[in-house]
């Protein structure tokens, strides 16, 4: 329970570290979280494919950011397996409203899946 409370904090100060300042937290090569900004349009999904169902927030547009932990393949939608496993949501076109619903973004239409080029860990 100890460790649990500790990660949680550590996420907890990670986000606010992020979204006050839109930085990079940085463990050696590959990140330990990133925050992206969304290039074309991506929703939230339950698994790394469509038919796992969306989280239940709104669709992210060209301009939102999510904070990404880690990536993972799946369905290929088009452009590629990659996925982001999304922890934020900040909706700047909702005057930056931020959600913290945890779930799987289609990395090609977030940022054609450049962060999965070293920025961010395989999960």
């Amino acid at each position: 329970m100890r460790g649990k409370l500790r990660r949680r904090s550590a996420m907890v100060t990670a986000v606010a570290a992020l979204s006050a300042g839109g930085m990079v937290l940085s463990t050696g090569s590959a990140s330990a979280s990133a925050l992206l900004t969304v290039q074309v349009g991506a929703a939230v999904f339950n698994g790394r494919n469509l038919a796992s169902g969306t989280v239940g927030v709104p669709d992210l547009w060209s301009g939102d950011t999510l904070l990404a932990t880690c990536w993972n393949t799946g369905e290929n939608l088009g452009g590629g397996n990659r996925w982001y496993l999304t922890v934020l949501e900040r909706y700047n076109r909702l005057n930056g409203l931020e959600l913290t619903v945890t779930g799987w973004t289609y990395a090609p239409y977030v940022d054609n899946s450049a962060a999965t080029n070293g920025t961010l860990q395989h999960c």
